[in-house]
């Protein structure tokens, strides 16, 4: 007798154990995979690194964020995977620079063309400097354009997101497009949109303050990536190559840099993390140069990934090198 009623209150604890076990398994399947949570992300990609750090500033929680040109990669010349075209498909917003600096990118707007994902070109939302009209002021001679012109490239300077006011406006316009996409969290983009532009505002303050009582307003640079930067705050850039940085100068080009830097007094050159410096170190040697290092932020090295860093860090990082060169 006792044996059987132990039976009978074994069979009922199993039983029980099956029932609840059964029920609470789709919910953890579902806390295990997060599949939940994902659906109700905006999945968003940029193409390079300075959108991808303005995305996570605006979107945070809400999104779920990559970028297609990998840490530590200069993005003039990457070409993207089929296989992240593919991913890209499944985005709900896509955020690009234009203006040629990613010579990919028309191919793969074709192949979106049609598909519900919202297009974000951050030229549109600033005034962009003619390339002709800037390399015409810095080089003086006809052979000179002819050799470092490169016309891929297209009419205007590219790097647009190195002045921290157009940062603030192609934010403005990212913002915009999380809201359009996903007008329930409109409240969130507006906030962090706010906060991200109050730390940007800061720091556009921080180089006015920084630089107007420099004594210098020239920098050599490796290539012409500062245009914006050294517009917004009354400097001249003068490029060693033009605008990709693995455009060769001519002798001639070095020979005419090394006068102007003689001229002028300028002790210093600054070469960029990402870009090729070859020529620009033999600049550095014929003309006595010190070497600085300027960031353009296309993208992180992988120390800098590693060490936190991101737009902010590094632009003040440069407002810093550029007060040691122009401020006496």
């Amino acid at each position: 007798m006792k044996t059987k009623i132990l039976k009978i209150f074994i069979f009922l604890i199993i039983t029980v154990v099956v029932l609840v076990g059964c029920a609470g398994k789709p919910d953890t399947i579902g806390i295990i995979e997060g599949t939940d949570e994902k659906e109700d992300l905006l999945k968003v990609y940029t193409s390079f690194y300075p959108y991808y750090d303005f995305a996570k500033n605006l979107g945070g929680d809400n999104i779920q964020l990559d970028t297609i040109v990998p840490t530590g990669t200069e993005p003039h010349s990457f070409e993207p995977s089929p296989k992240t075209i593919a991913e890209l498909e499944k985005a709900d917003v896509f955020i690009y620079n234009g203006l040629h600096m990613e010579p990919w990118v028309d191919r793969v707007l074709n192949l979106l063309e049609g598909k519900d994902i919202y297009i974000v070109d951050a030229s549109k939302a600033v005034e962009l400097i003619n390339y002709d009209t800037k390399h015409n002021d810095d080089h003086n001679h006809e052979d000179e354009q002819e050799e470092e012109h490169d016309h891929d490239h297209g009419e205007y300077d590219p790097h647009i997101w190195v002045d921290p006011v157009n940062a603030i406006h192609i934010s403005k316009m990212i913002k915009e497009a999380f809201i359009d996409v996903d007008p329930n969290n409109k409240n969130i983009y507006e906030e962090n949109f706010n906060n991200f532009k109050g730390e940007l505002d800061k720091l556009d303050e921080s180089f006015r303050v920084g630089l107007k009582d420099a004594t210098e307003r020239k920098i050599i640079v490796s290539h012409s990536a500062f245009g914006y930067l050294a517009r917004r705050y009354n400097i001249e850039e003068i490029s060693v190559a033009g605008i990709s940085p693995h455009a060769e100068p001519s002798p001639k080009r070095l020979a005419q840099l090394t006068k102007i830097a003689n001229e002028n007094k300028i002790n210093y050159i600054f070469f960029e993390a990402l870009a090729n410096v070859k020529t620009a170190e033999v600049l550095a040697k014929e003309a006595n140069l010190e070497v600085l290092t300027l960031y353009n932020v296309e993208g992180l090295t992988d120390k800098q990934n590693k060490n936190g860093e991101d737009y902010i860090s590094l632009m003040y990082k440069n407002l810093e090198t550029l007060k040691k060169a122009l401020v006496k």
